[in-house]
């Protein structure tokens, strides 16, 4: 009878290491992007702060172009990191809320023709937010040069 406990104990171990389908990008693979998220109530205190690079859902093709694009706009420092020189992207969004919900992801959407499209989200525990509470979530993007 003491397989039992050791048996319970792995198959926890096991569903709470994977409980989400998630990707974690690399430079290995040319490409880092972390999120992180801050909420604020209305009187501008911290009341949550998220930060991810592991995400459970990656469009890695519509966000190449939406990089390439949100780079025309303006001069994304260059940096080198073992000889190899990587842009750093970081965009900011700002949300205040005028209604009370629960969030349970950060998403990163664009628009494309009119279309709304999905390039990445970050699924978490989630967390309520008020009227007049105020999400920013800053997405930093590391790709090769």
């Amino acid at each position: 009878m003491k397989s039992f406990p050791v048996l319970v104990l792995l198959m926890a171990i096991s569903f709470t290491s994977f409980s989400y389908a998630q990707t974690q990008t690399s430079l290995e693979t040319g490409i880092f992007i972390s999120v992180q998220s801050e909420l604020r109530n209305s009187d501008g205190q911290l009341i949550t702060f998220l930060e991810s690079s592991k995400f459970t859902y990656l469009n890695l093709s519509s966000i190449h172009d939406f990089l390439d694009f949100e780079a025309s706009l303006g001069s994304d420092p260059v940096v080198s990191i073992d000889g190899k020189n990587y842009q750093v992207i970081q965009r900011t969004r700002i949300i205040t809320f005028d209604s009370d919900s629960v969030m349970g992801s950060t998403n990163l959407s664009d628009n494309l023709n009119g279309a709304e499209i999905l390039l990445a989200r970050f699924v978490h525990d989630g967390f309520l937010v008020v009227s007049g509470d105020s999400l920013k979530s800053t997405w930093t993007f590391v790709r090769l040069a």
